[in-house]
């Protein structure tokens, strides 16, 4: 079942690349999927371009069943976590409490990120969105200690927070994508939830940001992008990363 290349991206459908992945053959998975937020959006003024190969304007009812075959798909083939980074918009308004009930069994913990400057409002009569969701779905058994679910420090008698204050994206290298996360977040959860040598996978990698931490931490990993020219500017961003003898 198995004939993927680790460290490369993949430009198709997602649910092609994990329908060639076995069970538990990933660590962790990290990603932000589609809002459903229609063709376009306004932001800033203006309207920017969404996905190019991806219909972003579905039925809630179909976003729902889609986001349910996605969901199931990225836990069947994760051995630890996915951590998956969610908004609700107009367009998918009910996804969280839907997600919430849906996975209530692996669901192990829910991430607010805090946004320092949130964007403007997608639509002149809504406020501007200030956090979005981050979900964690996990299948560690904690009693089980064969993989501490959290590797975070604390010693200094700090603890890992579930509100996390940060910017929304401004980086230069993936400002091909209007929508792309910045690099904190693959960092934070690379760095504090997986281990060297680990397999990381985003089924949705866009410009390549968690390939960039993935390859940062000492992880291996692997990118499912349908967008060819997304793919590109993913490849061209990260190729002084792979070529490069010494990481970061």
């Amino acid at each position: 079942m198995n004939n993927l290349e680790l460290n490369k991206i993949y430009c198709e459908s997602n649910l092609d690349t994990m329908s060639r992945m076995p069970d538990n053959f990933v660590d962790i998975i990290i990603t932000s999927p589609p809002y459903n937020i229609g063709k376009s959006r306004i932001n800033g003024g203006f309207k920017s371009k969404s996905y190019d190969k991806y219909n972003d304007d579905l039925s809630k009812k179909d976003y729902f069943k889609q986001t349910k075959v996605w969901i199931d798909e990225m836990t069947r083939v994760t051995k630890h976590h996915v951590f998956y980074n969610i908004q609700e918009v107009t367009g998918n308004k009910g996804i969280i409490a839907f997600i919430m009930n849906e996975y209530n069994d692996v669901l192990k913990e829910t991430f607010i990120w805090a946004k320092k400057n949130p964007p403007s409002c997608i639509i002149p009569t809504m406020c501007s969105s200030g956090y979005e969701y981050i979900f964690c779905f996990s299948k560690d058994n904690p009693e089980s200690r064969k993989f501490n679910y959290c590797n975070f420090n604390n010693r200094n008698g700090d603890y890992m927070k579930n509100v996390i204050i940060k910017p929304v994206n401004s980086g230069k290298e993936n400002a091909g994508h209007s929508f792309a996360f910045g690099d904190w977040l693959p960092n934070h959860f690379i760095n504090y939830f997986s281990k060297e040598n680990d397999i990381v996978y985003d089924p949705f990698i866009g410009t390549g940001t968690t390939a960039k931490s993935a390859h940062i931490y000492k992880r291996r990993w692997i990118g499912s992008e349908l967008s060819k020219e997304y793919t590109e500017i993913a490849n061209k961003r990260l190729k002084p990363y792979l070529t490069q003898t010494t990481l970061f």
